[in-house]
């Protein structure tokens, strides 16, 4: 009896997942805390590229070890639309050189206990981020790009 149950021990450890690996996950989304402290840093730099005060609505945070990448709308501190005519922005939009979405996205390192800025981008109309993992060092996969 003993050596049935010995074997279907085995038997099962056999048909078991792996165990995980101990490399950092991807967060999917940052902790509520992350996603303030992210806010903001980049809030102030986002409001004065763009030349009026701005609310950044959060679509997509992605944090692993001390990079993170966040895409973000940013709206009116009323949570309208922002009219790009009349922003620092207004000829970029009037001359078609900026995505309509005005979608904002930016690459940030913590340092020293503190997230900073290493890269951003308003409205491309591109994917303004594909070069970064290679300029900045920074993990592809929290940009959702896979080898």
């Amino acid at each position: 009896m003993r050596h049935l149950l010995t074997a279907i021990l085995v038997l099962a450890a056999a048909c078991s997942q792996p165990p995980a690996t101990t490399e950092t996950p991807i967060a999917p989304a940052a902790t509520s805390e992350n996603s303030a402290a992210l806010l903001s840093v980049l809030t102030p730099v986002v409001a004065a590229e763009i030349g009026v005060p701005v609310r950044l609505e959060i679509k997509q945070v992605n944090v692993q070890d001390e990079w993170a990448w966040i895409a973000v709308q940013p709206l009116q501190p009323d949570g309208s639309a922002i009219a790009w005519s009349t922003t620092a922005l207004a000829s970029r939009y009037e001359n078609g050189a900026m995505d309509e979405s005005g979608g904002a996205y930016a690459l940030l390192k913590q340092e020293n206990g503190a997230w900073r800025i290493v890269t951003h981008v308003i409205a491309p109309t591109d994917v303004a981020w594909l070069s970064w993992p290679a300029e900045y060092g920074a993990p592809a996969e929290i940009m959702g790009f896979t080898d």
